[in-house]
Parts: structure tokens; sequence; C-alpha cells
């Protein structure tokens, strides 16, 4: 069955737009750490390697994994840039992006490995979130402001723009796609807008526990990037999104069990 480039666009859009929204929900409801945890689910990148793999052959689509896998170290760099500014500024999100742009030009020059994606990912992982502690702060509970509405087309915004970067990644070589691909692109929105409607500490909260949360999206890529070629794109992609649904789950249950840990000693 195949659909239409507007269909796809739509697909994609949906796509970002219901985690962006669901995030922002979850952190508000839930709190930050089952919200951050959340934010790892692979529904963003998972329709645009869904499309790429129909569409490239499995070689392309096997590189462009691996080098969404190492530019997630990248997306570490765009979570700490904003952590480190947002309790002073709104604009944080420029720090974040310029934080990004230069770790993902210097990653771009590594060769497409899952193996060595892995591990730079982990270790930029750890490496983060170490730093990041600095900047957590102690917060209550936020009454969000703002509309639904705005929060919604937020949303869409970065479903859009998810759309336009995946209809011309395929363009710019497996490197480039997969980067591009990886692109914080909802977490740029979903940054912005709980900062926004629920303050710089938990924004920090938040984005500090999705930069574990992103592990998921790392399971995604390697599963995918390491079964292409022996599963075949169906199989592979079935197994890469189970692998990051997997993670997520796994990361929700242990945050909602230290949260019910921490609500029964108060």
């Amino acid at each position: 069955m195949t659909f239409g480039p507007e269909i796809e666009l739509l697909v994609r859009i949906a796509a970002t737009a219901a985690i962006v929204i669901g995030v922002t929900l979850a952190a508000e409801h839930l709190g930050p750490k089952i919200g951050g945890a959340l934010a790892g689910l692979p529904i963003v990148i998972g329709p645009a390697f869904f499309f790429l793999i129909r569409e490239q052959s499995q070689a392309f689509s096997a590189d462009a994994a691996a080098a969404s896998l190492t530019s997630l170290a990248a997306t570490q760099a765009f979570l700490l840039g904003y952590v480190a500014v947002a309790a002073r500024s709104r604009a944080a999100i420029g720090a974040a992006i310029f934080a990004w742009v230069i770790s993902a030009l210097l990653l771009s020059l590594l060769p497409a490995s899952p193996w060595m994606g892995l591990l730079i990912f982990t270790l930029s992982m750890l490496a983060v979130r170490r730093l990041a502690v600095h900047f957590v702060r102690p917060h209550g509970v936020a009454r969000a402001k703002g509309t639904y509405m705005l929060l919604i087309l937020r949303g869409l915004a970065a479903g859009l723009l998810v759309g336009v970067v995946t209809f011309a990644a395929d363009r710019l070589g497996p490197v480039w796609a997969g980067f591009l691909i990886a692109y914080p692109i909802g977490l740029t929105v979903i940054s912005v807008t709980i900062h926004q409607r629920l303050g710089a500490e938990i924004a920090i909260s938040t984005l500090h526990a999705i930069m574990l949360g992103i592990s998921s999206l790392a399971a995604f890529s390697f599963v995918l990037s390491v079964t292409l070629s022996s599963l075949g794109p169906s199989l592979a992609f079935t197994a890469a999104l189970v692998a990051g649904v997997l993670v997520t789950v796994l990361l929700v249950l242990v945050s909602a069990r230290r949260e019910a840990v921490i609500s029964s000693t108060r």
C-alpha cells in the first residue's frame, strides 16, 4: 500500500504534534521524570524512518540509523545547553540550538557505525546528566499558564518542521539524513512550552529526565541499524520500534516507583 506525499506529510505532522503535546501534558500532570521518560518514545523518528526505509536502500537506511544514533549525543548537548541557561533566560533555546549545531558538525565527521554511535551516546548521556544535575532545583507543583490551543499550535508547528526536514533529508546522504531526522525539533517545542507554561525549575527537571529518556531513541536507532540487512525493512523496523517502546516502558515504571517512594516518605 502506498501513500501520497500529502498523506505522508500529515502523518509526520500528527506524530510529532502528538508527542509534543503528550509529553508537555505528562510533565504537567505526572511530573517531570515520567514526562521526560515519555519524551523518548520513537514517535517522531519512527515515522521518519518508516518512510525512509521504503524510499531508500537498506545500506542507506542502516547508515542513516547509525548516524541518527550518533547525533543523539548532539541532542544531549542541546539539552545541557538549555538547562544551563534556562534559570537565567527564556531565550535558552538559542544556547541549546547552538550547542546542537557545533556538536553535530563535529560528530558528522565520524563514520556511521552503530557500535561507535552507541558508545558515544552512552558516554555523552552519562557525562551530560552528571553536569546537568547541578542545575536542577527543588520545585513544587506549578499551575500551567497559557491555553491548550497555543500548545496544540506549537505541536503542529513542530510536526510541520519534522515533515519538511524528513522530506528533504534523503537528498543529503545517509549521515545528514540521519542527523536531520534525529534533530530535536520536538524537544525544541517541548522545552520552550514547558518553560513558558510551568517555569524554569520544572523545565530543567523535565529536560534532565529527557537526557535519560532518549535512551529509547538510541535503542530504536541501534536495533534498526544492526538488523536491517539480516531481517529486512519490515521486521527490522518492528524490532526497533519494540526495543524503543520497551526502554520507555522500563523508564516510566522506574520513575513511577521512585515517585511513589518519595511520596511515601513525605
